[in-house]
C-alpha cells in the first residue's frame, strides 16, 4: 500500500528522515497523473491512426480481392453500437464507391460532425460518394452547411420528395439495411444478387432525385414547398395517419402539424375530417372534364 502511494506521488519521503512521510495535495496528484494519462491516450490514438494509414493500401487491396465479400451472405446485427461499429469499419475500407440513402430530412448536427472527417477522408482517396436525402433536408441549416462543404470537395448529393428507408452500399459488394422500424437491428448483406438489386434501386432513385449542393434559390424554395404541400394533400386524401405522413415527408410531428394548420386555415376547415373532405372536393373539381358535373353526369 505504501509503495503504491509513493509511486503515485500521494506521499513524499523526507530525504533527511526517510521514515518520515508527508502527504501531497490530491489536486496536485490528480493534475499530474491526469496529464500523464491524457498524454498517453493521445499517443495511442496517434499510433492507431498511423497504423491505419500504413496498412490502408493493403486493406484496400484485400478488400477488392475478397475482403467484405467473405463471410455469410446475410448477417443480422443487433444493437445500435454494434451496427455503428460494423458500418464504420465497412466505410473505412471503402475503396471505390459509397452510396447512402438517409431518410428523415435534415440530420442531427452531432451526427454530421461525427461523419465529417470520415467523409472527407473518403473523398481525399478518390472514392465516389453519393448521398440521397429527402427534400426536407433543404430546410435544415446544419445539413445545408454540411452538404455545401462536402459537395465542394467532390461529394454528390440529391434529394427526393418521398420516403425511403436507410441504405448503405459499399463498393457494390456489401450493403447494410435496417431490420426493424426502431433501427435497433440491421442486416449486413454480402449476397451478390441482393446487393446488385439494392444498387439498382438506389441508382433508379438517384436518377429521379434533385441535385442538392447546400444552397437554395427562392425559386427552388418555392418549388420544394409546393412539392411538399402536394405530397401532404395526396396523403391526406389517401387517408394516411398524421404520423405516417410526417414520416413519409421527413418532418417531425411538430413541423408537420404546422403545415397541416396552414392547410386547414387555407380551406377554412376546423377539423382534420373537414380538411380531408374539402381536399377531396377540390381535387374532384380539378379532375372533372369540361361539361361534366361533380356527380359524373353531363352538366347540361
Amino acid at each position: 500500500m505504501l509503495q503504491e502511494l509513493l509511486s503515485m506521488g500521494m506521499v513524499n519521503a523526507d530525504d533527511s528522515a526517510p521514515e518520515k512521510l508527508t502527504a501531497v495535495d490530491p489536486r496536485v496528484v490528480e493534475a499530474r497523473v491526469g496529464a500523464q494519462l491524457r498524454s498517453s491516450a493521445l499517443r495511442l490514438l496517434e499510433d492507431a491512426r498511423s497504423l491505419t494509414e500504413l496498412l490502408r493500401p493493403l486493406i484496400a487491396e484485400s478488400h477488392l480481392v475478397s475482403g467484405v465479400s467473405d463471410g455469410e451472405p446475410i448477417v443480422r446485427i443487433e444493437g445500435k453500437a454494434a451496427i455503428s461499429a460494423v458500418v464504420n469499419e465497412a466505410v473505412q475500407q471503402c475503396a471505390r464507391e459509397l452510396f447512402t440513402a438517409q431518410p428523415g430530412g435534415g440530420r442531427p448536427k452531432a451526427t454530421l460532425q461525427a461523419i465529417h472527417q470520415q467523409t472527407e477522408a473518403l473523398l481525399d482517396r478518390g472514392v465516389l460518394v453519393r448521398t440521397l436525402y429527402q427534400h426536407t433536408a433543404w430546410h435544415d441549416g446544419p445539413t445545408r452547411d454540411y452538404v455545401s462543404e462536402m459537395t465542394s470537395l467532390g461529394a454528390q448529393v440529391r434529394t427526393l420528395d418521398e420516403f425511403f428507408d436507410r441504405l448503405i452500399i459499399v463498393d457494390r459488394v456489401l450493403a447494410v439495411i435496417p431490420a426493424d422500424t426502431a433501427r435497433n437491428e440491421a442486416v449486413l448483406v454480402r449476397d451478390e444478387a441482393v446487393v446488385r438489386f439494392l444498387t439498382e434501386v438506389f441508382e433508379r432513385n438517384w436518377q429521379r432525385a434533385k441535385p442538392f449542393q447546400g444552397s437554395r434559390t427562392p425559386t427552388e424554395s418555392s418549388q420544394l414547398s409546393e412539392a411538399l404541400r402536394e405530397t401532404i394533400v395526396r396523403c391526406l386524401i389517401h387517408g394516411d395517419s398524421d404520423n405516417a405522413i410526417a414520416k413519409r415527408i421527413g418532418l417531425s410531428t411538430r413541423a408537420y402539424a404546422s403545415h397541416l394548420a396552414k392547410l386547414k386555415a387555407e380551406l377554412k376547415a376546423e377539423t382534420r375530417f373537414q380538411l380531408g373532405y374539402r381536399l377531396g372536393q377540390l381535387v374532384g373539381s380539378q379532375t372533372s372534364g369540361p361539361g361534366e358535373g361533380t356527380d359524373g353526369t353531363d352538366g347540361a
